[in-house]
């Protein structure tokens, strides 16, 4: 799996044409300065438990709880599409409704 993150990083920074790094906080907020993450606001992150984002949404929890700024994840059994997917429909209403709470609460 992690080659895999590599392979699609590297096509997401353009290949053999690469414009920028992984590391550039316009591609990805890890990379963030400090002062910068405290303006975000508050996220809301639904990820699948097998999807290759979920790692970098534990991290971005992280860097962004440690400036104090309201974040949520929620981790599903199945991939992240199940909103889209057939026969996942509990998990698709359960994510819609977690968005519908958490925009109630924080906007």
């Amino acid at each position: 799996q992690a080659s895999y993150r590599r392979f699609c990083f590297d096509l997401y920074l353009g290949h053999n044409r690469k414009v920028t790094s992984v590391a550039d906080p316009l591609i990805s907020p890890l990379y963030a300065d400090e002062k910068l993450v405290r303006r975000f606001p508050p996220i809301l992150m639904h990820v699948g438990k097998n999807e290759l984002a979920l790692q970098d949404v534990e991290e971005m929890a992280t860097v962004l709880s440690s400036v104090g700024n309201t974040v949520e994840t929620q981790v599903y059994p199945s991939l992240h599409l199940h909103r889209w997917g057939s026969g996942s429909h509990f998990w698709a209403q359960d994510s819609l409704l977690r968005i519908d709470e958490f925009l109630y609460r924080l906007w």
